[in-house]
Protein backbone atom coordinates (compact mmCIF):
# COMPACT_ATOMS: atom_id res chain seq x y z
CA UNK A 1 0.00 0.00 0.00
CA UNK A 2 1.04 3.28 -1.30
CA UNK A 3 5.30 3.18 -0.16
CA UNK A 4 5.48 0.66 1.93
CA UNK A 5 7.67 -1.70 1.01
CA UNK A 6 6.28 -5.61 1.20
CA UNK A 7 6.48 -8.76 -0.69
CA UNK A 8 3.68 -11.87 0.09
CA UNK A 9 4.64 -14.30 2.80
CA UNK A 10 4.63 -17.46 0.07
CA UNK A 11 7.53 -15.34 -1.73
CA UNK A 12 9.55 -15.18 1.82
CA UNK A 13 9.25 -18.45 2.66
CA UNK A 14 9.84 -19.96 -0.33
CA UNK A 15 13.38 -17.94 -0.90
CA UNK A 16 14.43 -19.10 2.61
CA UNK A 17 13.54 -23.02 2.44
CA UNK A 18 15.32 -22.92 -0.99
CA UNK A 19 18.73 -21.25 0.55
CA UNK A 20 19.11 -23.97 3.34
CA UNK A 21 21.97 -25.42 3.75
CA UNK A 22 22.24 -26.62 7.36
CA UNK A 23 19.04 -26.45 9.45
CA UNK A 24 15.92 -25.13 9.52
CA UNK A 25 13.28 -24.37 12.58
CA UNK A 26 9.39 -24.24 11.40
CA UNK A 27 7.01 -23.25 14.44
CA UNK A 28 3.29 -22.90 13.26
CA UNK A 29 0.30 -22.81 14.50
CA UNK A 30 -2.36 -23.53 11.72
CA UNK A 31 -1.17 -25.88 8.62
CA UNK A 32 -3.68 -26.42 5.49
CA UNK A 33 -2.27 -27.61 2.07
CA UNK A 34 0.96 -28.30 3.57
CA UNK A 35 2.32 -29.87 0.53
CA UNK A 36 2.25 -26.35 -1.13
CA UNK A 37 3.59 -24.52 1.55
CA UNK A 38 6.42 -27.02 1.93
CA UNK A 39 6.96 -27.97 -1.03
CA UNK A 40 10.13 -26.22 -1.69
CA UNK A 41 11.33 -27.79 1.97
CA UNK A 42 10.73 -31.02 1.40
CA UNK A 43 12.68 -30.99 -2.18
CA UNK A 44 15.44 -29.17 -0.16
CA UNK A 45 15.43 -32.08 2.21
CA UNK A 46 15.64 -34.46 -0.57
CA UNK A 47 18.26 -32.63 -2.60
CA UNK A 48 20.57 -32.14 0.74
CA UNK A 49 20.55 -35.42 2.85
CA UNK A 50 22.20 -33.84 5.48
CA UNK A 51 19.91 -30.80 5.82
CA UNK A 52 18.08 -31.33 9.42
CA UNK A 53 14.92 -29.94 9.89
CA UNK A 54 12.67 -29.62 12.95
CA UNK A 55 8.97 -28.15 12.72
CA UNK A 56 6.72 -27.30 16.01
CA UNK A 57 3.36 -27.84 15.56
CA UNK A 58 0.09 -27.43 16.98
CA UNK A 59 -1.52 -30.88 18.25
CA UNK A 60 -4.63 -29.61 19.13
CA UNK A 61 -7.68 -30.94 21.03
CA UNK A 62 -11.30 -29.50 20.68
CA UNK A 63 -13.08 -28.18 23.12
CA UNK A 64 -15.25 -31.59 24.15
CA UNK A 65 -13.05 -33.88 22.89
CA UNK A 66 -12.33 -36.92 24.79
CA UNK A 67 -10.39 -38.51 22.32
CA UNK A 68 -7.13 -40.28 23.90
CA UNK A 69 -4.01 -38.27 23.89
CA UNK A 70 -2.73 -41.12 21.98
CA UNK A 71 -5.68 -41.35 19.23
CA UNK A 72 -5.15 -37.70 18.74
CA UNK A 73 -1.55 -37.92 18.29
CA UNK A 74 -1.57 -40.60 15.79
CA UNK A 75 -4.40 -38.89 13.99
CA UNK A 76 -2.57 -35.53 13.52
CA UNK A 77 0.67 -37.68 12.63
CA UNK A 78 -0.91 -39.44 9.92
CA UNK A 79 -2.71 -36.68 8.74
CA UNK A 80 0.98 -34.56 8.54
CA UNK A 81 2.15 -37.57 6.69
CA UNK A 82 -0.70 -37.89 3.86
CA UNK A 83 -2.47 -34.54 3.34
CA UNK A 84 0.56 -32.14 4.62
CA UNK A 85 3.85 -33.55 3.65
CA UNK A 86 5.65 -33.39 -0.07
CA UNK A 87 8.16 -36.27 0.25
CA UNK A 88 9.52 -39.46 1.86
CA UNK A 89 11.99 -37.82 4.31
CA UNK A 90 10.26 -36.53 7.10
CA UNK A 91 11.39 -33.14 9.76
CA UNK A 92 11.37 -33.84 13.35
CA UNK A 93 8.24 -32.78 14.37
CA UNK A 94 7.49 -31.87 18.17
CA UNK A 95 4.41 -30.42 20.01
CA UNK A 96 3.75 -29.12 23.52
CA UNK A 97 1.79 -31.85 25.12
CA UNK A 98 0.14 -29.15 27.23
CA UNK A 99 -2.28 -28.79 24.45
CA UNK A 100 -4.03 -31.83 24.77
CA UNK A 101 -4.71 -31.36 28.64
CA UNK A 102 -8.73 -32.40 29.09
CA UNK A 103 -8.79 -29.19 31.35
CA UNK A 104 -9.94 -25.91 29.11
CA UNK A 105 -8.43 -23.76 31.32
CA UNK A 106 -5.21 -25.80 31.42
CA UNK A 107 -4.53 -26.16 27.70
CA UNK A 108 -2.19 -24.44 25.61
CA UNK A 109 -1.48 -23.86 21.57
CA UNK A 110 1.62 -23.28 19.98
CA UNK A 111 1.08 -20.38 18.25
CA UNK A 112 4.42 -18.75 17.93
CA UNK A 113 5.11 -18.43 14.24
CA UNK A 114 8.60 -17.99 12.45
CA UNK A 115 11.37 -19.89 10.68
CA UNK A 116 15.24 -19.72 11.36
CA UNK A 117 17.44 -21.24 8.20
CA UNK A 118 20.88 -21.64 8.91
CA UNK A 119 21.05 -19.74 12.78
CA UNK A 120 21.70 -16.92 10.37
CA UNK A 121 18.05 -15.86 9.07
CA UNK A 122 14.95 -15.45 10.61
CA UNK A 123 11.05 -14.90 9.56
CA UNK A 124 8.85 -13.74 12.35
CA UNK A 125 4.84 -13.61 10.96
CA UNK A 126 1.74 -13.70 11.91
CA UNK A 127 0.86 -15.86 9.14
CA UNK A 128 -0.05 -19.64 9.38
CA UNK A 129 1.30 -22.26 7.27
CA UNK A 130 -1.77 -22.38 4.83
CA UNK A 131 -2.44 -21.32 1.14
CA UNK A 132 -4.47 -18.05 2.59
CA UNK A 133 -1.69 -17.11 4.58
CA UNK A 134 1.03 -17.46 2.30
CA UNK A 135 -0.69 -16.06 -0.84
CA UNK A 136 -3.53 -13.57 0.09
CA UNK A 137 -4.50 -12.43 3.46
CA UNK A 138 -3.23 -9.23 4.97
CA UNK A 139 -0.57 -10.97 7.15
CA UNK A 140 3.10 -9.14 8.95
CA UNK A 141 5.91 -10.22 9.53
CA UNK A 142 9.78 -9.72 9.74
CA UNK A 143 12.90 -10.82 8.00
CA UNK A 144 15.93 -10.36 9.51
CA UNK A 145 19.42 -11.57 8.42
CA UNK A 146 20.72 -11.51 11.91
CA UNK A 147 22.76 -14.41 13.31
CA UNK A 148 21.85 -13.42 16.84
CA UNK A 149 18.46 -13.14 16.70
CA UNK A 150 18.39 -16.11 14.43
CA UNK A 151 20.37 -18.05 17.34
CA UNK A 152 18.44 -17.34 20.00
CA UNK A 153 15.25 -18.08 18.35
CA UNK A 154 16.67 -22.02 17.75
CA UNK A 155 18.30 -22.00 21.22
CA UNK A 156 14.90 -20.98 22.69
CA UNK A 157 12.87 -24.09 20.63
CA UNK A 158 15.89 -26.07 21.42
CA UNK A 159 16.23 -25.81 25.36
CA UNK A 160 12.05 -26.74 24.89
CA UNK A 161 13.30 -29.52 23.33
CA UNK A 162 15.99 -30.47 26.15
CA UNK A 163 13.93 -30.04 29.06
CA UNK A 164 10.81 -32.18 26.85
CA UNK A 165 8.67 -28.83 27.30
CA UNK A 166 8.03 -30.06 23.61
CA UNK A 167 7.62 -34.16 22.91
CA UNK A 168 8.46 -35.37 19.52
CA UNK A 169 5.40 -36.84 17.48
CA UNK A 170 6.24 -40.30 16.22
CA UNK A 171 5.89 -40.74 12.40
Amino acid sequence: AGNVPGRDTGSVVRELFGSAKQTVLVAGYAIHRGREVFAVLGQRMTDSPGLRVTLVVDVPRRSGDTTLDADLIYHFAREFREKHWPSERLPAIYFDPRSLHMDPTRRSAMHAKCIVVDRVAALITSANFTTAAQTKNIEVGVLARSPALAESLARNFEGLIAATALRRLPT
